[in-house]
Formats: C-alpha cells, sequence, structure tokens
C-alpha cells in the first residue's frame, strides 16, 4: 500500500512538472520534447498527456502531434485569477478610471497568442461596448494585444508572425507585417498601444500594459469606446490609462529600473 502511494506521488510530482513546461514562450509540446526536457521516460510522458487530454487539460493538435494546453485551464486560471488576484487587486482602480474616462475598461491576459478578456467595468454612457468574458481578441489589431506583443524577442515575434495569419478585420487593420513590427516597436518604447478603428469599425481603444515583480507583463488595461469620444480626448485617456496601469504594477511588487 505504501508503495502504491508513493507511486502515485510522483506520478503527480512529473504531471506537475510537465504542465509547468507549456508557457507562452513555447505553447506547444510533442512527448519526445518534452521526454527530453524533463528527462523522463516517453511512454510515461506519453500516458501523463493522453490522461490529461482525457480530462480537458491539454489537447492535441493533430496537424504537428504535438500538445497545448486545454480549455479546462481556462476555468481554473478564471478561479485562480479571483482568489489571487489581479481583478480584485486592481478593481477599485478600474472602476475609478472607467468612470473618469466615461467609457469601458478591459482587463486582458495573454492566452495562446491572443487577448483574452477576464474583466470588465461599463462605460456610465448608455451607448457604451460590452463584451463576454473569455472572449479572446486577435492581437495584431487590437490594443492589448500589442501590449502582449510588445515583450516578445524578436524570435517570439517572428514565430508569432509564421503562426497567426494577419487577418483584415477592418479597411483600418495593419496585416502588413513590417507595418505591424514598426508599430509594436512604438509600444515597447512609449508603453501605451491604440486600436483606431482596426478590430472593429467605430470603436477606439488604448491599452498599457501591467507588469509585476519579475518586470514581466502580467495583463494590459484598455480603455475603449465610440470612436467620436475616443478621438476627442484620447491623450487625456491614454495619460490616465498609464497611470493607473503604472498604480497596479506597483501593487504587484514591479519596480520601474528604467
Amino acid at each position: 500500500m505504501e508503495t502504491e502511494e508513493k507511486y502515485s506521488i510522483k506520478v503527480i510530482l512529473k504531471t506537475m512538472e510537465l504542465l509547468k513546461c507549456f508557457s507562452p514562450k513555447q505553447a506547444e509540446w510533442t512527448a519526445n520534447e518534452l521526454s527530453n526536457k524533463l528527462n523522463m521516460n516517453r511512454t510515461t510522458v506519453y500516458r501523463i498527456l493522453t490522461t490529461l487530454a482525457s480530462g480537458g487539460f491539454v489537447q492535441l493538435n493533430p496537424n504537428s502531434g504535438g500538445f497545448r494546453l486545454g480549455s479546462t485551464l481556462i476555468g481554473l486560471s478564471l478561479a485562480l485569477f479571483d482568489s489571487m488576484d489581479i481583478r480584485k487587486m486592481s478593481g477599485h482602480i478600474l472602476k475609478d478610471l472607467a468612470q473618469k474616462t466615461g467609457e469601458s475598461v478591459h482587463l486582458t491576459i495573454w492566452y495562446e497568442d491572443r487577448a483574452m478578456l477576464i474583466d470588465q467595468w461599463e462605460s456610465p454612457s448608455d451607448i457604451k461596448v460590452l463584451v463576454p468574458l473569455g472572449k479572446k481578441f486577435s492581437a495584431h489589431c487590437t490594443a492589448t494585444g500589442k501590449v502582449f506583443l510588445s515583450e516578445l524577442s524578436e524570435e517570439e515575434f517572428d514565430s508569432y508572425l509564421e503562426g497567426n495569419e494577419l487577418k483584415t478585420l477592418t479597411p483600418n487593420t495593419i496585416t502588413d507585417k513590417e507595418e505591424l513590427r514598426e508599430e509594436v516597436l512604438k509600444v515597447r518604447q512609449k508603453q501605451i498601444a491604440f486600436d483606431f478603428e482596426e478590430y472593429t469599425i467605430d470603436i477606439v481603444a488604448c491599452a498599457a500594459p501591467v507588469f509585476s515583480y519579475d518586470q514581466r507583463i502580467n495583463a494590459a488595461i484598455a480603455v475603449l469606446g465610440p470612436s467620436r469620444r475616443m478621438q476627442m480626448k484620447i491623450d487625456e485617456i491614454a495619460g490616465m490609462t498609464k497611470d493607473a496601469s503604472e498604480i497596479i504594477s506597483k501593487s504587484l511588487g514591479y519596480i520601474n529600473s528604467k
């Protein structure tokens, strides 16, 4: 009995080590790659992956034979955000930002090469932008997406371009790879990103990064609303967005070393 218990614990430990390998830098792994990285028997790795897949914790990419994190973890991630939690830590700040700007405010994280909405605060105006929580947005045509792209290295950015089509959603969508590269460089330098009707006609947004103690981008916040209203006060809103992001970053232990 004791031997079985020790074996079960070892399998759990191996499973945890395996799951830790998945990250924005490498979101997909084959059984062979994980076996080599973890110095673990390939058969054991494959059995763990197929068991995780049966519960939706990972999913197989039939085209590449690799595994990615599964949809079950989205719900667990949102539960984690409920308890840790950047939403609770930033809620009063972002609610205040919505009141001051008069526009909707989004809080997003980076998930599978997209910006995923995890919370929002409604505009006090009758005409407002409302989006279902959990919705994922393409990065190349959204303000928050550009924030996350700005943290990628040149190699990671090239990999993003290779794996993602820059689809045209409006006449303003950036679909040229080099133009997007230049746009992302500006975001990296200025720590503010814009979407001028690139994702949806008549919607303008600006976004800023939220950094954590490890100097990495933890999340992105965005203010968005009808183009007519946003264009009139875009500089003011951008300033308030950056101020709010800096306050939240400090609460996460971030120290600006620049």
